[in-house]
């Protein structure tokens, strides 16, 4: 068999094209056209992670196949990144700047130059791009669909200076609709949000329900950057054990769960330390392996320690009450 050519980019390339978000949506599409093929969850892992390269020549059929690619198996095996990019820009609408974040160039142009180089062979004039055929154009709020793992700074006045992880999963539907389900975990308890937002392409806001009170929370957030395993906001509302009920806001970042199901995601929540260690622990438990110079945790760490402004925002209620006192004198000392 001949070397295949940038497996690991080309099943990124498959991933985003199918809509796929984890391995285990990449395997099924696999499945679907050969209940007997070689991409399983190992062998997915081992080639996206570039550990190995396939071997079994079937793997191109199925793959072919699962992508509709009329060029067939040998060329999935054979072209280069740029190549398969333009096959795959004949299908579907690809975000622009996609290849440069594989290490080539972009998805956009590698399709309008397979386009020109195919009307010059003809001796044809420039083609103009043509409609996706295949499929629909990309929208980069599709990356929020799936379970994540929540860190957001505690709001408990006991817990100050830790984090609390807490279990999301988002379901995005048409229109930039997106539903959503969340649970936190303290006090030997399980509290759980449900509710609903938009994503507009850019930025994505969520509006949620707490069961255990019935209070209003508010998240504010980015959409992931391919291809799609973080994402970051912010989280408002009121501490459900705070006295004086003081409302608050910090920063949030959401983490792509690939491992654990939504029971051991629970079970993973709860208060951490705010230091690389704890990080490090949560995102071996996430699928993302091990990394001893940790620089993803040292990254995410600087994401949830602002120097300038503190981990919370929050308006305490004596202030309010001592200004709103002032307030009302003066309003009574007014003149008519």
């Amino acid at each position: 068999m001949r070397h295949a050519v940038a497996v690991a980019e080309k099943l990124e390339l498959t991933s985003i094209a199918l809509g796929c978000l984890t391995r285990k949506e990449l395997c099924a599409a696999f499945l679907r056209v050969n209940p007997q093929t070689v991409m399983t969850l190992q062998n997915s892992y081992n080639w996206l992670s570039g550990r190995s390269v396939p071997r079994t020549f079937s793997l191109f059929e199925d793959w072919a196949l699962a992508l509709g690619l009329d060029e067939g198996p040998h060329f999935v095996l054979s072209s280069s990144l740029e190549e398969f990019a333009a096959a795959l820009g004949r299908k579907v609408v690809l975000p622009a700047g996609l290849l440069g974040s594989l290490g080539g160039g972009s998805a956009a142009t590698a399709a309008a130059e397979d386009r020109a180089a195919r009307s010059a062979a003809e001796g044809l004039a420039p083609a103009a791009a043509p409609a996706p055929t295949g499929g629909t154009a990309w929208r980069n709020g599709a990356l929020l669909h799936g379970s994540f793992l929540a860190l957001s700074h505690s709001w408990s006045p006991e817990q100050r200076g830790r984090l609390l992880g807490g279990a999301l999963t988002l379901q995005v539907e048409e229109g930039g609709r997106i539903a959503a389900d969340y649970l936190e975990r303290f006090l030997g308890r399980s509290v759980r949000f449900s509710g609903s937002g938009l994503e507009d392409g850019r930025t994505g806001q969520l509006t949620l329900r707490c069961e255990a009170n019935a209070a209003t929370y508010l998240m504010a957030f980015h959409l992931p950057a391919l291809p799609g395993n973080l994402t970051a906001g912010v989280f408002a509302g009121t501490a459900l054990y705070d006295p004086n009920s003081e409302p608050t806001a910090s920063g949030i970042l959401f983490l792509r769960n690939h491992a654990l199901d939504r029971e051991a995601l629970e079970a993973a929540c709860g208060y951490e330390d705010l230091d690389s260690d704890a990080l490090a622990r949560l995102l071996a438990l996430l699928g993302y392996g091990e990394d001893p110079d940790r620089a993803a945790e040292q990254a995410l760490l600087a994401l949830l320690s602002p120097a300038a402004t503190g981990p919370l925002l929050s308006l305490p209620r004596d202030g309010l009450i001592a200004a709103a006192t002032l307030l009302d004198r003066r309003r009574l000392s007014a003149p008519e």
